[in-house]
Order: C-alpha cells, then sequence, then structure tokens
C-alpha cells in the first residue's frame, strides 16, 4: 500500500497551529475568520482523519501558552483578553472569537489552579479558579447562538463540564445535543471521554459502553474506527502502555477499528500507532506484518525504546 510520508501529518498539525497562532498574536483577525470559516463549512481534516477545525484550535491554544507561559499570568491572561475582545469587535458574528474568549479564560483559571490534583491544590486558589471557568461558561452560554455553530463549543463547554463537576445526567444532556448537532467530530468524544475516565467522574465499563455508542452514531462514515480512537485517547490521557491491562479494551475490536481507521486514512501516523496497540495487545503477526510495511514516525512510540523492544519481538 503507498502511503503518505512519515512527517506529513505532524508537519500539517505544526503548519496550521504554528499559522494561527502568529496570527492572533499579530490580531489578523481577517486571517483567523478566513480559517476557522474553511475549515467550518469544509470539514476538511488532516492526513490521520483529524479535524483541521481541531488544529485550528491547537494553534489558539499554542498562542495562550506562548504569551502566559514564564510571564506575569494576569498581566499575560488580560492581555489575551483583551486581544479576543477586539476580535470579538470587529466580527460579532465569530464562532471562533468567542470559542477564543473562553479558552483564555479558562486557561486563566487553570493558571491559578494549577494541574496537579485536588489535594495539591492551594486553598486560595479555588476561588479564581471557579471565577474564570463560570465566566468562560457564561460567555459561551449567552452567546450560543452564534458560537454553537462551531463543534468546539461543545467541546469547550465539555471541558468546563469536568471542570465544575457536572452531574452525570446534565453532562450527558449536553454531549447528546452535541452528537446530535454533529456526530463526526472527534474531539467532542475525546472531550467525554475526559469526564469519563476513573481519574475523573468515570470507570472503565462506562468507557467501554461509551466506546461502542460511539460506533453506531459514527459507523456510516467511520467504519468500526471509533472504537480505536477512542481507547487511542485513553491510552494517552490515563492508561498509558497498561490500556489492555488496566481498561477493557477489546483487542479484537480496537483491531478492526483500525483496519477501518488506516483503510480510510492510510498515513503514516496511524500505521504506526496501529503496530504499537498491536504489540501492546501480544499480537505477534499482526505487529509483524505493519512494521513491515510502515515507515517509522518515532513520536507514535512511548517510549521510544518501545518500538524497537517490540521490532524484536515480532521477528523472533
Amino acid at each position: 500500500m503507498q502511503q503518505t510520508l512519515a512527517a506529513t501529518e505532524l508537519e500539517e498539525r505544526a503548519t496550521i497551529s504554528a499559522s494561527v497562532q502568529q496570527a492572533l498574536l499579530s490580531e489578523n483577525f481577517s486571517r483567523l475568520e478566513e480559517i476557522s470559516h474553511t475549515y467550518r463549512k469544509e470539514k476538511s481534516r488532516s492526513s490521520s482523519g483529524l479535524w483541521k477545525l481541531t488544529l485550528f484550535y491547537a494553534g489558539i491554544g499554542r498562542a495562550i501558552d506562548a504569551q502566559s507561559v514564564g510571564k506575569d499570568p494576569e498581566a499575560a491572561f488580560k492581555a489575551l483578553e483583551d486581544k479576543t475582545d477586539r476580535w470579538i469587535q470587529q466580527y460579532p458574528k465569530s464562532p471562533s472569537a468567542y470559542i477564543a474568549r473562553s479558552m483564555v479564560l479558562i486557561g486563566r483559571g487553570w493558571a491559578h489552579r494549577g494541574d496537579g490534583t485536588s489535594s495539591t491544590v492551594k486553598p486560595e486558589a479555588w476561588a479564581p479558579f471557579r471565577k474564570y471557568i463560570a465566566m468562560a461558561r457564561q460567555n459561551l452560554e449567552s452567546n450560543k447562538t452564534v458560537a454553537a455553530k462551531d463543534p468546539r463549543w461543545y467541546e469547550t463547554m465539555l471541558t468546563i463540564a469536568r471542570a465544575e463537576g457536572w452531574e452525570r445526567k446534565q453532562f450527558d444532556r449536553l454531549l447528546n445535543e452535541a452528537l446530535d448537532q454533529e456526530p463526526f467530530f472527534y474531539q467532542t468524544y475525546f472531550m467525554a471521554l475526559e469526564y469519563l475516565l476513573p481519574k475523573w467522574h468515570g470507570g472503565t465499563q462506562e468507557i467501554e459502553d461509551f466506546a461502542n455508542d460511539a460506533v453506531r452514531r459514527t459507523s456510516t462514515q467511520e467504519g468500526r474506527g471509533m472504537y480505536a480512537r477512542i481507547y487511542w485517547y485513553a491510552s494517552q490521557t490515563q492508561f498509558q502502555n497498561d490500556i489492555f491491562e488496566k481498561s477493557l479494551a477489546v483487542w479484537p475490536r480496537m483491531k478492526d477499528g483500525f483496519e477501518d481507521v488506516v483503510s480510510r486514512y492510510p498515513d503514516a501516523w496511524n500505521f504506526n500507532n496501529y503496530a504499537k496497540f498491536a504489540c501492546l495487545a501480544g499480537d505477534q503477526r499482526k505487529t509483524r506484518e505493519l512494521l513491515k510495511r510502515v515507515e517509522l514516525v518515532p513520536m507514535a512510540w512511548n517510549p521510544p525504546s518501545l518500538h524497537g523492544q517490540c521490532a524484536d519481538w515480532a521477528h523472533r
């Protein structure tokens, strides 16, 4: 099978997000509008199948990090809020402008809280954390008519739901509304999965049920691919390389899912990850087959030594 060059996916991600980062920091709002409108309208994807709209917002996130990390956080976030306010003033019908503003507010809240577990959070950090998360929510809800035309609105609201610890019924209402509006936006599933992880509000059976429901919702376009993608993301966010020991992931289902992923998006990034999970699942034959046909993408293998270990094992 002819594959794309190994660096294609990662280069595409870097190029788009860097362009968006620069546009926001330089306040080139017309360029931001052009890019986001095109990606929303066309629902265009990267070579691995990721929505380019996701890469657009990754660029917004990069701009927030570049402006705020290692600096006076209050001044930095205030400057970012001012930028998004000017974007909204110039384009009051822009979904992206409102979403970006809430991303800044969420970032400001987490800067106060920190990324550790709740037991590590300083008592005085909770009030500003909750304040800025609430401001982000109010901004999204009050501008929903405009901003919810973009599926990132729901992804951002799901982020807020996790931060605020919503009850499951309230969370499910939001999630079902999101998936009814756009069932093929991967990030909705991934952000919902964050809520369902054992380290937050869920458990392994809930993840398995969610993965199977995702397949049901998306099979007309994705086949069985969402089962693989959801556990792939669960591996990244909690289970790491113990995905088959610490979750209920079923390798035959995940394998079928990966087959659908690579048949639709035959990118080397996807093939490398397929090979990695085949190795972790102990599927020696499939690991050997994939390693023979795939061009190495080192970033897909964590730790980097895993590729060599899997290759040695597969060819015994």
